[in-house]
């Protein structure tokens, strides 16, 4: 037995490098940042509220119900939480970072189907090493697993065209399909992924594969083959199972909802108050370091070379560029949207990588100075970074030199294996790289670096500077997520009627319709000075201090002199800055005179 088991690892070892890469690279010191993201702080905050206080149909965040998100992450982080006993950020991160392994061994596997062994290979290590695949996985939130199911449904709708059948040479699609199990399964990845994250999945796959069969022009006889009642009855239980219940315990879900995609697509009428540039500008970023590779893989399908390929190497493409060509239409569309493509990308890397390492091999100029062109680039890269370092953080110094040292290392690795033979396996020095200085980053960098945006430090400082016996503490309107996450032993009450009953673009779209909206700023600023005047003046209000955002405190300023003393003031962080306010007992004020907001403070 040993002796086989090391056979086999001699014969399989680019596939134990992928395997561990992909382990270290998404779930290494998964714990060593605090909470740090917006996305991350809700999930997190999410997850804490449904063990606490059972909520597992709806959370409760900020006082009120969260409904924009589907469920499965929370559930996901809720019971490890409860398996495990702990409660910490590596608890929350984890099911988006065991999303990420179990992508990267399908891509491998996707890609083992459309070319080969040594494609799937490059293609897995190539998502191994995408950077923002990287920093999105090790976050908490919703879109890697939507990834996950998103590749999922893919790889199952490619079993069942295709069969076992291995590229290149395949059959077309649905001339001897595999078994019905492999519906059955992109069903179940699309009912799983609408829970992930809504329709949007429907959206992804649907880009990807029927345009495909389309090309293919085998669209009818492949809808054929995936068309399964018992899958669309699965697909649809677990479509619904969420925000059924949930519209009966809150019909106005449905509003908040359509609200959500509206904001979007750009047909809700309320424009996002952040302005973003189209996805398909921010796509070159975000396929780095393959960004030449995917490039290329852009063009293929068009050439002469690609036109032979065909329709095979449509699949790819299509899940890469038909949807970004649809997100870049939507109003709104931020990176993390592109997240569950990013497999696309990968394999598009993959097979690039392996064209050229053959064809400049054989001597083609073109693709040897591609390559050489990419291992430059990453070299100096890494050769500039600790002279960056140095200037602007001279503190992370050792650390960045490490980083770079490690990278430089794997890229010289990866140059020497292909000039010694290697196609995909040229890419394991650079994976293997890109692992250890992720290791280095999250574990010697990023903590400090982002320390700024961590609520840990306010949670300390709320513990010391609170009396002990002051339990509640009151905050208006919002505060961000995390302190949730890191003020246990207290509890955070919203000022009653200055929080949101479910968001402020939702509650502004209602206000709207009933024909109550304010639209003079100085009118809203009135009327939410007044919640926090009548809430100061209740003679059964217990809590004694405040938490406010320091902008809004700094507009309320002069109407609460004698009201309120400033006790604690964040500065100089990159998040939302609050203000701790120590309130005056409710009978020592009844001879205020207060004045109204101002707007001159504001910063």
């Amino acid at each position: 037995m040993p002796h086989r088991f090391g056979r086999w690892v001699r014969e399989h070892w680019p596939e134990v490098v992928l395997a561990a890469s992909a382990l270290v690279t998404f779930a290494g010191l998964l714990g060593a940042v605090d909470l740090w993201g917006k996305r991350e702080q809700r999930a997190a905050a999410e997850a804490l509220d449904t063990v606490e206080h059972g909520r597992w149909l709806i959370a409760h965040i900020q006082g009120r119900p969260r409904l924009e998100k589907p469920p499965l992450p929370r559930w996901a982080s809720a019971s490890l939480m409860i398996l495990t006993g702990r409660s910490d950020e590596a608890i929350v991160r984890l099911p988006s970072a065991l999303s990420a392994v179990a992508v990267a061994l399908l891509v491998y596997e996707l890609g083992r189907r459309l070319g080969g062994r040594a494609v799937g290979i490059a293609s897995g290590l190539a998502y191994c090493s995408t950077f923002y695949a990287i920093t999105e996985h090790r976050q908490a939130g919703n879109d890697g697993p939507l990834a996950l199911f998103t590749t999922l449904a893919i790889y199952a709708a490619w079993r069942r065209l295709h069969g076992s059948r291995i590229g290149p040479d395949l059959a077309p699609p649905a001339e001897d399909p595999g078994p019905r199990g492999w519906s059955l399964a992109m069903y179940a990845a699309l009912g799983l992924g609408f829970l992930t994250k809504g329709p949007v999945v429907l959206v992804l796959v649907g880009l990807t594969v029927l345009p495909y069969l389309a090309l293919s022009r085998r669209l009818r006889p492949g809808l054929r083959a995936l068309t399964d009642g018992r899958g669309l009855l699965l697909m649809t239980a677990l479509c619904l199972c969420w925000p059924v219940p949930v519209v009966l315990a809150r019909f106005d879900a449905l509003s908040v909802w359509m609200l959500e995609i509206g904001q979007k697509v750009g047909s809700a009428g309320v424009a996002h108050h952040d302005w973003r540039m189209p996805l398909a500008a921010e796509w070159f970023w975000m396929a780095m370091p393959w960004t030449p590779l995917a490039l290329v893989g852009l063009v293929r399908p068009f050439t002469a070379r690609g036109r032979a390929e065909r329709p095979t190497i449509w699949l790819a493409w299509l899940w890469a560029f038909a949807n970004l060509a649809m997100f870049s239409t939507w109003s709104v569309a931020k990176p993390n949207y592109y997240v569950p493509c990013l497999p696309a990308v990968a394999l598009l890397a993959g097979s690039e990588w392996i064209r050229m390492a053959r064809d400049a091999r054989s001597g083609a100029i073109g693709p040897r100075l591609m390559l050489q062109s990419l291992w430059v680039v990453l070299f100096v890269a890494a050769c500039a970074a600790p002279v960056v370092v140095a200037q602007r953080q001279p503190e992370h110094l050792a650390a960045a030199s490490l980083l770079a040292a490690a990278v430089a290392i794997g890229v010289i690795g990866s140059a020497v294996s292909w000039r010694r033979g290697a196609e995909a396996s040229a890419l394991a020095p650079i994976a293997v790289a890109v692992s250890c200085g992720v290791l280095i980053a999250y574990g010697a960098i990023a903590r400090p670096v982002l320390a700024a945006q961590s609520h840990r430090p306010l949670a300390a400082t709320l513990d010391r500077l609170l009396p002990q016996d002051e339990g509640t503490v009151m905050f208006f309107h919002e505060l961000d997520e995390g302190l949730w996450f890191y003020l246990r032993d207290r509890v955070l009450e919203p000022v009653p009627g200055s929080q949101p009953q479910t968001n402020d673009a939702h509650d502004m779209v209602q206000e709207a319709r009933q024909g109550t909206l304010v639209m003079d700023r100085q009118q809203r600023l009135r009327n939410e000075l007044a919640v926090l005047l009548d809430w100061i003046a209740d003679p059964s209000r217990t809590s004694q201090y405040l938490l406010i955002r320091d902008r809004v405190y700094d507009r309320f300023a002069p109407a609460l002199d004698g009201l309120a003393t400033e006790v604690y003031r964040e500065a100089d962080l990159g998040r939302n800055e609050l203000v701790l306010l120590h309130v005056a007992p409710p009978g020592s004020i009844a001879s205020a005179a207060p004045s109204g907001p101002s707007d001159s403070s504001r910063r």
